[in-house]
């Protein structure tokens, strides 16, 4: 039931709220059909950039263009965008079938053919049995369903998606979060989704781009960026990591690691804590630490290693490993791949 999807491009763009610089020079472009999630902490301007996108905001700088028409003086209804909002926002005296079929009544469609397309877009999401309920009567988990269908009923070639999964508790969002994939299968629109919670920017989309103050900090597939993060703020914020700090005066050596750089600009390494091992093999750097805790997590446990200069580690094992877990007090000796320390200049 989709249109062709749309391109997405942002120019060189800033927006100030007074002495507040929510974006600057800000540039990015989206492919057609793909999946890109702007990732980043509160304040970062995320979301101020997909208001500009939505026509909610405005730019004060740069241009931003929706296939190849620059968008920026055009409102909101002539933008041809569907919208999900973290609170819903549907309207409560309206009908499940009443509220999906809104934005096809404010375009004019005859009726029915908005029966037609209201019936599939529940179909999509699997709500066609509850065309009649009150938003009122649904799950949370269900009201959001119903804000996806009606954001894609009008089969806009762009969707925009602000936070939409944060007020849901863990297992309703990973059941929308397959709702969402699922559906970016179906319908091959442009995807933009904003997003604080680095878990579900990794597992939903095709690109990440992770920002910082404004700007973009790195773009990347979501393996690459987790692998390879280009700076300091990345490598720390998407996902779980040890940072390892050379010695003043000593950039591109790391010998409480065993490690040694020929970059003499290397200001300090990431070393995911499930890329350490109790078990080192054939080619590993290895280092002996003390375990400090040890911490169950269900499926996994995590060690707190202290190195015998003070720094301190984290371990994570899953507990599928033939080793049982370490003690507190006890000295281990830890082996990693040179190539999982990935060297940072900032």
């Amino acid at each position: 039931m989709s249109e062709a999807s749309a391109p997405v491009r942002f120019e060189n763009v800033t927006r100030r709220f007074g002495q507040v610089v929510a974006l600057e020079d800000f540039s990015l472009a989206v492919a057609p059909g793909e999946f890109v999630t702007l990732l980043g902490p509160s304040g970062s301007g995320k979301t101020t950039a997909l208001n500009i996108l939505a026509g909610f905001d405005h730019a004060d700088a740069g241009a931003v263009f929706i296939g190849e028409r620059a968008v920026g003086g055009l409102p909101p209804e002539k933008r041809n965008v569907g919208m999900v909002f973290q609170n819903f926002a549907l309207f409560p005296h309206m009908s499940v079938f009443d509220n999906v079929a809104f934005p096809l009544r404010m375009r004019g469609v005859d009726k029915a053919r908005r029966a037609r397309r209201v019936t599939e877009a529940l179909a999509m999401v699997r709500l066609a049995d509850y065309a009649e309920r009150r938003p009122n009567a649904l799950s949370g988990g269900q009201r959001q369903r119903v804000a996806l269908a009606r954001a894609v009923v009008a089969e806009p070639p762009v969707l925009l998606m602000d936070e939409c999964l944060s007020a849901l508790d863990l297992k309703l969002r990973e059941e929308l979060q397959q709702e969402i994939r699922r559906l970016h299968r179906v319908l091959g629109t442009t995807v933009v989704f904003v997003t604080h919670d680095q878990g579900e920017a990794l597992s939903l989309s095709d690109r990440v781009a992770v920002m910082e103050s404004g700007r973009v900090r790195q773009v990347d597939t979501p393996g690459a960026l987790y692998d390879r993060p280009a700076s300091r703020f990345v490598a720390d914020f998407v996902g779980r990591t040890n940072i390892v700090e050379a010695p003043a005066g000593a950039p591109g050596t790391f010998a409480d690691i065993d490690l040694a750089l020929d970059d003499r600009r290397v200001r300090a390494v990431s070393l995911r804590p499930e890329k350490l091992r109790r078990t080192p093999r054939d080619g590993d750097r290895r280092f002996e630490a003390r375990v400090e805790d040890v911490t169950f997590l269900g499926a996994a446990v995590e060690s707190r290693l202290v190195t015998r200069s003070g720094a301190v580690l984290r371990l994570s094992e899953t507990r599928a490993g033939t080793l049982p877990p370490p003690e507190r007090g006890q000295t281990v000796e830890i082996g990693y791949a040179p190539g999982d320390a990935v060297p940072l200049f900032d």
